[in-house]
């Protein structure tokens, strides 16, 4: 099945460091719960304003990276995300849209995007780094609990 990332675009109070007011992690609770109840939550979380964040910036051409801290404009940036594991786009979208953040009292953006599979990239890889990718992929599936890694 797919794998989608539905974020949260940040907005002026998350950006400050202002906590939502607990009915909005109440209403946000009980979506994560729904998420789970219907095993479509991969992970998900919040994040911090981006004045505690740092942007490693490669220009290209072997030149070093550079570094920037945060704060950034607030139309570049992510306060949190769901990963979620659906049937199709279709679904991820059902999903987006029972976000509970339509009660927002300044509204909200949400994104959702797909990710992209050894399928879609298979001209990309040579047999031996699908096998390090499918070895990598178990490992961390293992760690999100949707199997054990195998046991040496």
């Amino acid at each position: 099945m797919p794998r989608f990332i539905l974020f949260i675009r940040a907005d002026e109070d998350s950006e400050s460091g202002k906590m939502p007011p607990r009915e909005a992690i109440e209403a946000m609770t009980s979506f994560w719960k729904e998420l789970v109840a219907a095993n479509v939550l991969v992970y998900g979380d919040g994040m911090h304003a981006s004045s505690k964040s740092t942007r490693i910036i490669f220009p290209g051409n072997g030149v070093s990276p550079m570094l920037k801290s945060g704060p950034f404009p607030v139309n570049e940036v992510v306060a949190g995300f769901w990963i979620l594991d659906v049937k199709d786009y279709d679904e991820a979208l059902v999903w987006a849209k029972k976000c509970p953040v339509i009660d927002a009292p300044q509204g909200c953006t949400l994104e959702l995007r797909q990710f992209i599979t050894m399928e879609d990239a298979k001209d990309s890889f040579t047999d031996e780094m699908r096998e390090e990718h499918a070895k990598g992929r178990k490992l961390l599936d293992g760690k999100l609990g949707f199997q054990k890694p195998a046991s040496d």
